[in-house]
């Protein structure tokens, strides 16, 4: 789904840096019109990345993915150690249900 996404920020990216380029020219001149459309083809790599992350991560922090495996990890641990810290409660729940045992 990155892949796609950043293929069409590319494509949209350098659409705009050509119709830039195709209006920098009859104003100015063909060099400047090439060197314009130049540094706008190869920023849109770069802004198009930054988009991609943007939308699919919601922010900056994660930019390798690092962080979520960990994030995962780290909660199957705490739900591990909440089961082991009350079997009372499983064990009194056990056979009850929630209308015969007054849990209206």
């Amino acid at each position: 789904m990155r892949a796609l996404l950043y293929v069409v920020f590319v494509t949209i990216g350098g659409l705009l840096s050509v119709a830039v380029g195709y209006l920098v020219e009859p104003k100015v001149s063909m060099t400047v019109s090439l060197t314009v459309f130049l540094a706008l083809f190869f920023a849109n790599f770069i802004v198009s990345w930054m988009a991609v992350v943007r939308v699919m991560n919601g922010s900056f922090k994660d930019v390798h993915g690092r962080q979520s495996p960990l994030d995962i990890e780290e909660a199957g641990e705490e739900a591990t150690a909440a089961r082991r810290l009350m079997p009372w409660a499983r064990q009194s729940l056990r056979g009850k249900t929630l209308v015969e045992d007054g849990y209206h």
